[in-house]
């Protein structure tokens, strides 16, 4: 099983760490639940941690919105991972805010709480084997280094 990755500690001597079976995300459109390892298995991911009370998610997700529109032709995923909040308000801040990527929800905090999404906007960019290789508050030069990279990587995907 794949698992994702998170880096934490100082940059000189990272600690792994797994994304726990149980962590799970909803599917905004249709309710379902999943596991985030498994439906993004295979493909380069930016996850967005975002809520509507957020001051700075609201100036970085124009950002989000314009990386995810210039590189889904290359088969980059853009998922808005909102922390928290119920299905009915952040389906009405994702309108208010025009996010028109998938929004998945961690009512409960579980995955944001395991990725340190304490202090939000946060962005996790997941390679094709599920390793989180970069974090970010915005969509910087280096996450658009790191996501051309993974996505002109194509090996044997």
């Amino acid at each position: 099983m794949v698992a994702l990755v998170v880096a934490c500690g100082s940059p000189q001597r990272p600690v792994a760490q797994q994304l726990p079976a149980d962590a799970k995300l909803v599917d905004q459109t249709n309710s379902e639940t999943f596991l985030a390892i498994d439906r993004y298995r295979g493909r380069v991911v930016v996850l967005d941690f975002w809520a509507g009370w957020c001051v700075e998610c609201k100036r970085s997700i124009p950002q989000v919105q314009r990386l995810a529109a210039a590189y889904a032709s290359e088969g980059l995923v853009v998922v808005g991972v909102n922390a928290g909040e119920k299905s009915s308000d952040a389906a009405q801040y994702a309108r208010e805010l025009g996010i028109d990527y998938p929004i998945a929800l961690d009512p409960d905090l579980a995955l944001s709480d395991r990725l340190g999404a304490g202090n939000l906007p946060l962005l996790v960019v997941v390679d094709r084997d599920g390793t989180i290789v970069h974090r970010a508050k915005t969509v910087d030069t280096e996450t658009l280094d790191i996501v051309r990279k993974l996505l002109h990587s194509r090996s044997a995907r």
